[in-house]
């Protein structure tokens, strides 16, 4: 009869086993594919288990002397726990690779373990096997025991493991759940495997439980909440424990009360109820307020809140006073430790939207910004249910696995847990962000409405924030595009006083050449008709006219050039040069201007410096622009150095030329920095216009150092002023800091490199400077400038340097070049020849070589040579 009760007893697990069975898969549309085949080995082996145990253990072996029921029942069970870790790897982990590792290594143990119990001698499933084990142990029991802890500390540890590291309550309360659900299924599964009637009965309750766990935590996305629900517990007991007390001690009471030794006994016993329910009230409210502390907060201090928050965001304007007032309302109702809200607007197409944090938050969230495409899951949820979603139903739910990466890793980047949308006349316009909670309890369905609630009375406060906030911006596009306005009207009267400066200035200086070449032909006319007019007289008469139309030359191409840089079509023609031979070509035409003025210039730091790729023409032609502004405005006697040195940018990691010409000259007002680069600025009123190329404060058009920006800028480089101020009478000085790059920028070549050869002159282009034309006559001989010494007649001390900056500046020239007014252009012409002849003459020495070694032997072809 027993075994008949037992026979029952399996087979009704059995017929609930086909039921999990029956429901997963009518449940499978929300499985994964890679988790639903092994939920379905696991019911599988779990059932054909289940089957075979209505079998009673004593009925025989079903191969003799080889395999019996429970031994059979134990092969199940142990393919049934390997197919429980590997669905509990690929659940967690979601890696095939380990779950694959897995699946070999528990299929060897499981054909081992068979082909022990069945060709081996062993008493596996025999009844007391396990404790046997102690005394005799046996290989295939140690081998199923072994298997069965080391599976245990696999699921365990992994569960424990990924509830610790969770970042959301949902994700560490179904690690949780699959924690206690482990217990169930292997204590289940070696109770099963024993020999003792009572023992399989109760390991098939316990396996059916787990088994059933297992399919709720798979199936069921949001698992219940395991610490709730021990919260619960817990105080239930608590109650149930003191109310039985307190009862117990009642009826210990009553029983002592005998009605022989006392009248009237039921009168006692009433009084005695009545004061045990007077102290049951009292310990009823403190349990009562226990549980609301323990478990949530109370509904009437909810709705409070609730009501004071509405109550207050009617009369807020401010979107940073609303955002203030909802982060509060969330740490105090909702008790969570981050928040934001985010603010949705319509994108750059009408088909996405742009979200993005506000600036007032509660916690840390990332400054990013994101977009939402209207045809996205979310946005479809947020349309549809107007409910909130949780983070967690983004990452696992099976509706979400079509949202793109980009609103995924949005989301995910904000470390929220649950987003209630804002919504006002069906439209999306902010979404309610909120963290994990104070406590890292999962999102209850009391918490997701009491945050519907709170974005549902957000959503007429937020459109009113949004367009008092629309209409302060628009006002204050309005008076930033005013005063963009009166600064274009300033700019426009600036330029027309510009353009009659300009007019005032390109007269006068127009009217000087002409009026020169007028009076001269004039004078040459009339000598000429009274026959006065010898050869002399006529050689400095030219000269003369010569002269002015240089000038007006000069003036006409530097109008072009500045032409030329407004429409960018400037042509720079690249070679190797050295910056020393620029410089010398550059300061050659204005030495006799500062011998003239008694001034005196320094070039110091040139000579060791890089070769670098440039128009040779235009930055002489940009140099000397800066060096003949330093000569007009520093007064006679003065001083003017240049300095080179080897520099290296910190942003691009390379090496490049500075050029620093400094003058002791009235300087530049701050306020003036950049605009002596602006066409026909003029520092001075143009009213007092004179005429002068190198006369001290001489002006001219303003287009010098207009000139020498473009050119600089056309090549790599920038150039810049610096100066303390202007004040004519002390003579602050100012700089001018040129920097090139040794190699120009990628397409700043417009015109081919120069491949040897004279380059065409352009109508814009300045003229060949003096000595150019003989530098590209050999190109294939290295060139050498030497420097010019001052005269014996009145020397000047070159600029002396501190020996710290000696020791640091890349190059300095023991001897360095020096312009003295006292030194005639006959001696200059003269030291510069014999120190260039006498380094040619080093470099040629250094440079000999045996021809008939050098070249080849070659009597029949000479053209070969």
């Amino acid at each position: 009869m027993e075994l008949e009760a037992s026979s029952i007893i399996a087979g009704i697990i059995t017929l609930l086993y086909f039921g999990l069975l029956a429901i997963v898969w009518r449940n499978r549309h929300k499985i994964s594919s890679a988790t639903l085949p092994w939920l379905m080995g696991v019911l599988i082996f779990a059932t054909l288990a289940s089957l075979v145990s209505i079998v009673s253990p004593d009925s025989g072996d079903f191969v003799k002397d080889r395999l019996t029921q429970t031994s059979l029942v134990i092969y199940l069970l142990s393919f049934m726990l390997v197919a429980y870790t590997v669905l509990t790897l690929i659940f967690f982990l979601k890696k095939r690779q380990i779950a694959l590792i897995a699946l070999v290594l528990g299929l060897g143990w499981c054909v081992a373990l068979v082909g022990l119990g069945v060709f081996g001698d062993s008493p596996l499933g025999a009844e007391n096997w396990i404790a046997d084990l102690i005394d005799d142990p046996d290989p295939a029991g140690l081998i199923v025991i072994g298997g069965w802890a080391v599976i245990a500390v696999i699921l365990l540890g992994l569960s424990f493991q990924r509830f610790y590291a969770a970042g959301l309550p949902e994700v560490a309360n179904r690690a949780l759940f699959w924690a206690l659900v482990v217990p169930f299924v292997l204590t289940g599964a070696v109770l099963n495997s024993s020999h003792t009637e009572f023992l399989r009965e109760v390991g098939w309750v316990v396996q059916l439980l787990g088994v059933a766990g297992v399919v709720y935590g798979v199936i069921q996305l949001r698992v219940v909440d395991i610490r709730q629900t021990i919260r619960l517990s817990t105080v239930n007991l608590v109650l149930t424990l003191i109310t039985a007390v307190l009862i117990w001690g009642v009826l210990l009471i009553a029983d002592e009360i005998k009605a022989d030794e006392v009248d009237n006994r039921r009168i006692v016993l009433v009084g005695l109820a009545l004061i045990t329910a007077a102290l049951y009230g009292p310990l009823y409210l403190i349990s009562q307020a226990l549980s609301a502390r323990l478990i949530r907060q109370d509904v009437d201090d909810v709705g409070s809140e609730v009501r004071r928050f509405v109550e207050t965001i009617t009369g807020v304007v401010e979107i940073d006073e609303l955002a203030q007032v909802v982060m509060n309302t969330l740490r105090d109702v909702v008790r969570v430790r981050r928040g934001a809200l985010l603010i949705v607007s319509t994108g750059e197409h009408s088909n996405t939207l742009r979200i993005e944090p506000h600036k007032v938050s509660l916690g840390e969230v990332p400054p990013t910004q994101g977009w939402l495409s209207v045809e996205s899951p979310i946005h479809s949820h947020f349309i549809k249910h107007r409910l909130p979603l949780l983070q967690f139903d983004l990452d696992y739910a099976k509706e979400y696995s079509e949202v793109i990466p980009v609103e995924r890793e949005f989301f995910r980047q904000l470390r929220m847990a649950a987003f209630a949308p804002i919504m006002v006349q069906g439209r999306l316009i902010g979404v309610l962000a909120s963290g994990p909670k104070s406590n890292d309890a999962p999102f209850s369905a009391s918490d997701l409405e009491l945050l519907t609630t709170i974005a549902n009375q957000t959503g007429i406060a937020l459109r009113n924030s949004r367009l008092v906030d629309d209409l302060r911006k628009r006002e204050h596009d309005v008076a930033e595009s005013n005063k963009r306005l009166e600064a274009a009207k300033r700019q426009l009267e600036a330029l027309d006083a510009v353009k009659t400066d300009f007019i005032t200035i390109a007269s006068h200086e127009l009217r000087t050449p002409l009026a020169q070449i007028r009076g001269h032909t004039d004078i040459i006319e009339a000598l000429n008709e009274q026959g006065i007019l010898d050869q002399d007289q006529l050689t400095g008469l030219t000269a003369n006219l010569r002269r002015a139309a240089d000038r007006l030359e000069t003036l006409i191409g530097d109008m072009l050039d500045v032409s030329q840089l407004d429409l960018s079509a400037m042509d720079l023609r690249f070679a190797q040069t050295t910056i020393e031979n620029v410089v010398r070509l550059a300061i050659e035409p204005l030495q006799e201007s500062i011998r003239n003025r008694k001034q005196s210039l320094t070039a110091r730091g040139l000579r060791g410096l890089p070769v670098i790729e440039a128009d040779m023409q235009r930055l002489v032609q940009a140099i000397r622009n800066v060096v003949l502004n330093a000569v007009k405005f520093t007064p006679d006697g003065g001083r003017i150095d240049i300095i080179g040195s080897l520099v290296s940018n910190t942003q691009t990691g390379r090496d490049e030329i500075q050029i620093a010409i400094k003058d002791s000259g009235i300087g530049i007002d701050p306020k003036n920095h950049e605009a002596i680069f602006e066409k026909f600025f003029r520092t001075t009123d143009p009213g007092l216009h004179s005429t002068g190329t190198t006369k001290f404060m001489g002006a001219g058009p303003g287009l010098g150092l207009t000139i020498a920006r473009g050119v600089i800028t056309g090549h790599g480089g920038r150039v810049w002023a610096e100066s303390e101020g202007f004040d004519p009478d002390k003579l602050p000085g100012s700089t001018f800091y040129i920097v090139l790059p040794i190699t120009p920028p990628e397409g700043g070549r417009r015109v081919m490199t120069f491949s040897g050869g004279t380059p065409t002159a352009r109508p814009t282009q300045p003229k060949p400077p003096a000595g150019l034309t003989e530098l590209l006559k050999e190109p294939a001989r290295p060139v050498i400038a030497a420097s010019v010494a001052p005269p014996p007649e009145k020397p000047v001390e070159p600029v002396e340097a501190d020996e710290e900056e000696d020791k640091d500046a890349p190059f300095i020239e023991p001897n360095p070049t020096i312009i003295n007014p006292a030194a005639s252009r006959v001696g200059l012409t003269s030291a510069a020849k014999a120190a260039a002849e006498e380094a040619l003459a080093e470099v040629e020495a250094s440079m000999e070589v045996d021809l008939d070694e050098a070249l080849p032997e070659n009597d029949d072809d000479d053209s070969k040579w």
